[in-house]
């Protein structure tokens, strides 16, 4: 798995927006995760892993589970910076 470096610009006006949150756009694998999640109307696969493992295609969507739960949350870490802030709100 390659995940793009983000740009160290500490100047916020020289960052790009796509810092901000500290997720990579851009993610790309060797893997054919598509192939593994692809189904039919039955929900048989309609193509094959390698190797021939029920487990591939298990871990396959785990990997997918894992990729939206990072694309969707961002770094967390760096949402705490502005916890006073909304707490201060919320008590007004």
């Amino acid at each position: 798995l390659w995940v793009e470096a983000s740009l160290d610009a500490s100047n916020a006006e020289n960052r790009p927006v796509r810092v901000g949150d500290g997720v990579s756009p851009i993610l790309i694998t060797a893997n054919d995760f598509a192939g593994a999640w692809a189904v039919d109307e039955n929900g048989d696969p309609l193509l094959p892993t390698v190797p021939a493992d029920p487990m591939q295609r298990i871990y396959a969507l785990r990997a997918g589970v894992n990729i939206m739960m990072y694309m969707l949350t961002g770094n967390y870490k760096s949402d705490q910076v502005h916890v006073p802030v909304l707490l201060e709100r919320l008590g007004q």
